[in-house]
């Protein structure tokens, strides 16, 4: 079976996260699953990993693909593709969005800010669009705002391994 682009795209996502979880949070036992859809995926730690007993958590998260090679990057969001990420937040608490902008990068939301630029009116197709000029941090706007700060370029996998460590942290 051939190798699609929308698999490689993914499999650079899920990569970089992996490896990224492995340096900042050694004492870890992360796993993955995938969601509801092609585009969504459950990432769930336990510390310390020692045979189920631990401090547990998970997150939802949902990628979406540009394939243009440059600024200002596309992102469709369909109405099914908002439920389930409401459906992702509702069961793990937290969400991450990944966009993938071509070659460029990542830039990563949490649940909270794709709120700030699409909101809770679910429309049948609203955008997001990913913009950043050379040297800049990625600006993020969609359908219903902006987001009032520009992304760092280390906001993916950064925000979801910030995530684990504040959630997993031993009392």
């Amino acid at each position: 079976m051939s190798i699609n682009n929308t698999e490689k795209y993914y499999g650079v996502v899920i990569l970089r996260l992996v490896e990224s979880l492995g340096e900042s949070v050694p004492d870890t036992n992360f796993s993955l699953k995938t969601g509801q859809s092609r585009s969504s995926f459950i990432v769930n730690g336990i510390s310390p990993k020692t045979l189920g007993k631990g401090v547990k958590s998970s997150v939802g998260l949902f990628i979406k693909i540009s394939n243009s090679r440059r600024s200002p990057w596309r992102y469709s969001f369909y109405k099914e593709h908002q439920d389930e990420i409401e459906q992702l937040k509702a069961e793990h608490g937290q969400v991450f969005i990944a966009f993938v902008a071509g070659d460029d990068g990542i830039a990563c939301i949490s649940y909270e800010q794709l709120k700030a630029i699409l909101d809770e009116n679910h429309e049948d197709l609203e955008w997001v669009s990913v913009s950043r000029k050379i040297r800049e941090n990625y600006r993020i706007k969609g359908n219903d705002g902006t987001l009032e700060r520009p992304l760092p370029g280390n906001s993916y996998p950064g925000n979801i391994v910030d995530y684990f460590k504040k959630t997993l942290r031993q009392s």
